[in-house]
C-alpha cells in the first residue's frame, strides 16, 4: 500500500484551513504524516492547524521570510525535504478533499509519477464564483487549456528526488509534469477526481491569478500566438497581459 504524506501550504489562511484540514483528516487510508508550511502567517492560521492536528502526525513548519522568488515553490520544497513515505499529496489551503481522494489516487501512484485532480470553484461563495463556476463547465465542451490542478496532486516522492525536486518558478505544476516526463515518467489527470476550491472570488483576485498565467506561460516558453488564441478562446485578457509585461 502506497504510504502518504499530506503537504498544505498557507499564507493566512485562517478563514479555510480549518475545513482543509478536516478533508484531509476524514481519509481513509490516513495520510502517515501531514505537513503545514506556514508562509509569513499573520493571522490565525497556525494556531487553527496547531488544534485541528493535536492528535494526528503532523509538522507545522513556519517560514519567516522569502528567499525564493517564488514563495509557493519554496513553500513545497521546504515541505518535500520532510516528507516522508511514497508519495507527497500537495493540497491547496483553500481546498477541500472528497472522502476517497486517497483511496483513488494513492493505487495509482505504482504506475504515474503523478496524478492530479480536477478542481471545481465553489460557486456557492460569491457571484463572481458562480459566473467561474459557470465558465469552468465550457471545458465539457472544449476541453482546449485545461489544466491538472497544482493544489491537489499525489507525486511519487522517488520521482521528484529523481528529477531534483521542486524548481524556483511560477507554475511549478506545470513545470514538474515537462521535467517528469523528459525524465520517462508517466503523469495522469484524473478527471474522475474532484476537488472544491472553496476560496471567494475577487475581481481583483482573478485579475492576479490571469497575471500569473500569463507569466508563467513566458517562461515555458509558449508562443506569443498560442497565448493570444488562449487568452480569445478561453476569455481571460490578462492572461496575455502578463505573458507580455513578464
Amino acid at each position: 500500500m502506497t504510504s502518504a504524506t499530506v503537504l498544505v501550504c498557507a499564507h493566512n489562511e485562517e478563514d479555510y484551513i480549518g475545513d482543509c484540514l478536516e478533508s484531509i483528516l476524514r481519509h481513509k487510508p490516513s495520510a502517515g504524516l501531514i505537513i503545514v508550511v506556514a508562509d509569513r502567517c499573520t493571522d490565525r492560521t497556525v494556531d487553527l492547524a496547531k488544534k485541528q492536528l493535536e492528535r494526528s502526525p503532523s509538522l507545522i513548519l513556519r517560514k519567516d521570510r522569502l528567499n525564493w522568488r517564488n514563495s509557493i515553490s519554496e513553500n513545497l520544497q521546504l515541505g518535500f525535504s520532510r516528507a516522508i513515505g511514497d508519495a507527497l499529496v500537495v493540497v491547496d489551503a483553500d481546498m477541500t478533499l472528497s472522502p476517497n481522494f486517497l483511496a483513488i489516487i494513492l493505487p495509482q501512484m505504482d504506475r504515474f509519477a503523478v496524478v492530479s485532480a480536477i478542481a471545481k470553484t465553489d460557486s456557492s461563495r460569491s457571484v463572481l464564483n458562480r459566473l467561474i463556476s459557470f465558465w469552468e463547465l465550457t471545458y465539457t465542451i472544449s476541453p482546449l487549456g485545461e489544466q491538472s490542478c497544482g493544489g491537489a496532486r499525489a507525486i511519487s516522492i522517488a520521482a521528484l528526488k529523481a528529477v531534483g525536486g521542486f524548481r524556483d518558478v511560477y507554475a511549478w505544476e506545470s513545470d514538474l509534469d515537462l521535467r517528469l516526463r523528459r525524465a520517462g515518467f508517466k503523469v495522469k489527470l484524473d478527471k474522475g477526481v474532484v476537488v472544491l476550491h472553496r476560496r471567494r472570488m475577487t475581481l481583483a483576485r482573478s485579475i492576479a491569478y490571469q497575471i500569473q498565467a500569463g507569466r508563467a506561460r513566458k517562461e515555458r516558453g509558449i508562443s506569443p500566438e498560442r497565448t493570444l488564441l488562449h487568452s480569445i478562446l478561453r476569455m481571460r485578457p490578462f492572461v496575455l497581459i502578463g505573458y507580455l509585461t513578464h
